[in-house]
C-alpha cells in the first residue's frame, strides 16, 4: 500500500506499508470479544507525520474529498483477529485501499466572530457544537479529542438533539460550513421583495468577543456531551445535548 502525505504546496512525503513486514507492536487493548488490539511504530502513525509537516493531527484530511483520518490510521492501532497475526497485513486490510493521499494542511478559515457578524446582518442563526472527549485519550477503541461544528441556521430554529459536532477541529468545523454557506443562505434569506433585505457589516453586526475559549472552558465542564452554542441578533443561548433531548443551560 502506497500512503503520500503533503501539504499540497511543495512538501511530500511517499510511505510504503507491506504485509508480512515484521514490525515491533505493543498490545494496548483488547476488544470486547477477545481481540488484541496493538499499536504499529511511528512510521505507520498518520498522527506522527502530521508533526513532521507543522500540523496537528487532527487537521489531517483526505486529499481526495476531505473526509478526516480515522484515529485508527492517525495513531496506528489495529486489532488482530488472533494473536500472533500480521499486524501490517491486517492494518492494510483494515484501510481498504491501495492507495491513501493524505493532506497535511491546516484550513485556511477566518476566525469565528467574522461567520458571526456575516450570519448575524443576514438576521439568520449561527450553532456552533463542541464535543469533549479528550477523557478517553487512553482508550483507543473510541473517538477522542475535542469535536466541532458549525452551522447556519434559520433565525428561530431550535437546536435539534441529533445536531451533534462531526468535525475533529474547529478549522475544519468552519471550512465544511463556509463551503456550503452560499448554498446555504440562498435556502435560508428570505425572497419577499417588500422585506428588506439585512446589510451585513452594519454597524450593529461588528465582530465581538471571540466565544471560543468560554465555550471550550464550558464544553470541558461537560465532557461527553455536546454543548451548542446559538448566536442569534437577539442575544446567544448555550444548550448541551443530553439523552432526552436538549437543556438550555445559558
Amino acid at each position: 500500500m502506497l500512503v503520500t502525505v503533503t501539504d499540497l504546496r511543495h512538501r511530500v512525503v511517499h510511505l510504503t506499508w507491506r504485509g508480512g513486514t515484521p514490525e515491533a507492536t505493543r498490545t494496548v487493548a483488547t476488544t470486547p470479544d477477545g481481540r488484541p488490539v496493538v499499536q504499529l511504530p511511528e512510521r505507520y502513525r498518520l498522527g506522527a507525520w502530521a508533526r513532521v509537516f507543522g500540523v496537528r493531527p487532527e487537521d489531517l484530511a483526505e486529499a481526495d474529498g476531505g473526509h478526516m483520518i480515522a484515529r485508527d490510521l492517525r495513531d496506528g492501532y489495529v486489532s488482530l483477529p488472533w494473536v500472533g497475526a500480521d499486524p501490517v497485513g491486517e492494518y492494510v486490510r483494515q484501510v481498504g485501499v491501495g492507495r491513501l493521499l493524505v493532506a497535511a494542511a491546516r484550513p485556511e478559515v477566518p476566525p469565528l466572530p467574522e461567520p458571526v457578524r456575516l450570519v448575524l446582518g443576514l438576521d439568520l442563526a449561527l450553532h456552533v457544537g463542541v464535543l469533549d472527549l479528550r477523557r478517553r485519550a487512553g482508550y483507543p477503541l473510541r473517538p477522542d479529542g475535542r469535536w466541532w461544528s458549525v452551522a447556519v441556521r434559520p433565525r428561530d430554529a431550535p437546536v435539534h438533539p441529533d445536531d451533534l459536532p462531526t468535525r475533529p477541529s474547529l478549522a475544519s468545523a468552519l471550512d465544511d460550513c463556509l463551503t456550503h454557506l452560499a448554498d446555504d443562505v440562498a435556502e435560508l434569506v428570505h425572497t419577499d421583495p417588500d422585506e428588506p433585505l439585512p446589510v451585513p457589516g452594519s454597524p450593529a453586526c461588528e465582530p465581538g468577543t471571540d466565544p471560543v475559549p468560554a465555550l471550550v472552558r464550558l464544553a470541558a465542564q461537560h465532557a461527553g456531551r455536546a454543548v451548542t452554542l446559538r448566536v442569534t441578533r437577539a442575544g446567544h443561548t448555550v444548550h448541551r445535548h443530553d439523552d432526552g433531548g436538549v437543556r438550555l443551560i445559558g
